[in-house]
């Protein structure tokens, strides 16, 4: 079984954090980055989720899969964290938001699980906290699926 969909994005993180939210703000009733949590791994809102990385303010590597039914717990990659959710999209589109919308992503309407993976936190924590650039370091996995 393999993905029906694959972006490959660069991710510009600011302040530990970032977003995947329904791209039509109309539907989501607290936008990013209002409340916000600071540590936590995933915490998930109405329309969005939130991320909170280990560093403050880096770009880090995400891929993101779209499956046309639960995919098996990836392997490919020792994960540092991983978490679930479900994600809801009125407009089947979704927007990455970190200072401000980075990409675009089409979904189609409707109810998905998504399970995020992160790797390279410790590194990306160390690079951050040395004043160095970090260009991803810290690599996600999103993977999304239709909820039944």
């Amino acid at each position: 079984m393999k993905p029906v969909r694959v972006d490959e994005l660069k991710v510009r993180i600011t302040y530990h954090g970032w977003s995947v939210q329904e791209s039509d703000e109309a539907l989501v009733p607290v936008p990013f980055p209002d409340d916000s949590p600071s540590g936590g791994f995933l915490t998930a809102y109405q329309g969005r989720f939130d991320l909170y990385s280990a560093g403050h303010t880096h770009t880090a590597a995400v891929t993101v899969e779209q499956w046309d039914s639960e995919p098996a717990a990836d392997t490919r990659t020792p994960w540092d964290e991983s978490d679930e959710a479900e994600f809801v999209s009125g407009s089947g589109e979704i927007a990455i938001w970190s200072d401000g919308r980075d990409h675009e992503l089409s979904l189609l309407p409707g109810t998905w699980k998504v399970r995020v993976y992160c790797a390279g936190r410790e590194e990306v924590e160390r690079i951050c906290n040395d004043d160095g650039v970090a260009d991803g370091v810290e690599i996600y996995l999103l993977q999304f699926w239709p909820a039944t």
